[in-house]
């Protein structure tokens, strides 16, 4: 046997050998995978964040020689927003929603903004009155699991998760009263 080639057996089943095992060539999340990095450094002409070293970050101050070598594009969250695709669904139920819906806007936002501070790509895209409560789409799984878990605390309630198989994305549903 080739070293190219080797396979081992345990118990008459063939293992590959490590040249063959399903290894993926860029160790990126399969999200980087999809979209294209922008040139280093890129300005977001909607919200203003920073490309660089890989990562997108909150404002930066503008300075002269940044603008003077800086690409202008959309980061995701802006594409996301303007496309309106979330990644994060977030459905209140209940009549305690119908009664308290200031509350729990006011704790959605805060919540939201915290988070943004922190992560600049984590942000809510849309917030929709429904017969039954609220629905917020935000663009990552973690911050519509963030916004339940802190709608939870706050005001008790049962709160429940999935997860979609093919995208990954969350469903994150709360109920009181």
């Amino acid at each position: 046997m080739s070293s190219r080639t080797s396979r081992h057996t345990i118990r008459g089943v063939a293992i590959p050998g490590p040249e063959q095992v399903a290894v993926r060539s860029q160790k990126g999340p399969r999200v980087a995978t999809k979209v294209r990095a922008p040139k280093d450094p890129t300005l977001c002409d909607g919200c203003g964040a920073l490309y660089t070293r890989k990562q997108w970050r909150g404002a930066p101050r503008v300075t002269r020689p940044l603008l003077e070598k800086v690409s202008w594009g959309l980061c995701p969250a802006c594409d996301q927003s303007r496309k309106g695709i979330g990644y994060g669904r977030v459905a209140l139920s209940g009549s305690f929603v119908g009664e308290n819906l200031v509350e729990i806007r006011r704790r959605i936002k805060n919540v939201a903004e915290r988070a943004k501070y922190t992560q600049s790509q984590r942000r809510v895209v849309s917030f929709e009155r429904t017969e039954d409560g609220l629905d917020v789409i935000t663009t990552s799984q973690k911050l519509a699991h963030r916004l339940v878990r802190e709608i939870e605390k706050a005001f008790g309630g049962k709160a429940r998760y999935s997860w979609a198989a093919d995208d990954g994305s969350l469903l994150a549903t709360w109920k009181k009263g």
